[in-house]
């Protein structure tokens, strides 16, 4: 809203998310000064989406969070998909790593990858 020569504005949002919270700690340690950062942080968004100024163009704000079980679920989904591609003959021999690479030469990776998922459980 204008009034008397300066814009003024409540703002108001929660703490559902880290977004949220990062941007209101960074809000509240500024103090009086939070015009300062809101007008460079529009500018610098404003710039990179010029689209937004044509008449026919809806605002449309939308933030994507990636959540820890989120991305465990994706990880899980992955590893099931390429393990789920690997056939193993009972005839095939043990593989070990190559002494001079270092490297394995079959998925016992991804196997000790999966081992390490627990490390994602909620605490």
């Amino acid at each position: 809203m204008k009034k008397n020569g300066k814009y003024r504005f409540t703002l108001q949002f929660g703490m559902d998310s880290d977004e949220e919270i990062r941007a209101g700690e960074l809000l509240e340690r500024l103090g009086n000064r939070k015009s300062v950062v809101i007008v460079a942080a529009l500018c610098e968004y404003m710039e990179a989406h010029p689209e937004m100024f044509a008449e026919e163009y809806k605002i449309k704000v939308s933030v994507s969070e990636m959540r820890d079980e989120k991305l465990e679920v994706m990880i899980r989904r992955i590893v099931e998909e390429r393990l789920g591609a690997i056939t193993v003959s009972p005839a095939m021999p043990a593989v070990e790593p190559d002494a001079e690479s270092s490297e394995w030469t079959d998925d016992s990776e991804i196997l000790g990858m999966l081992d390490d998922l627990d490390l994602f459980q909620a605490q």
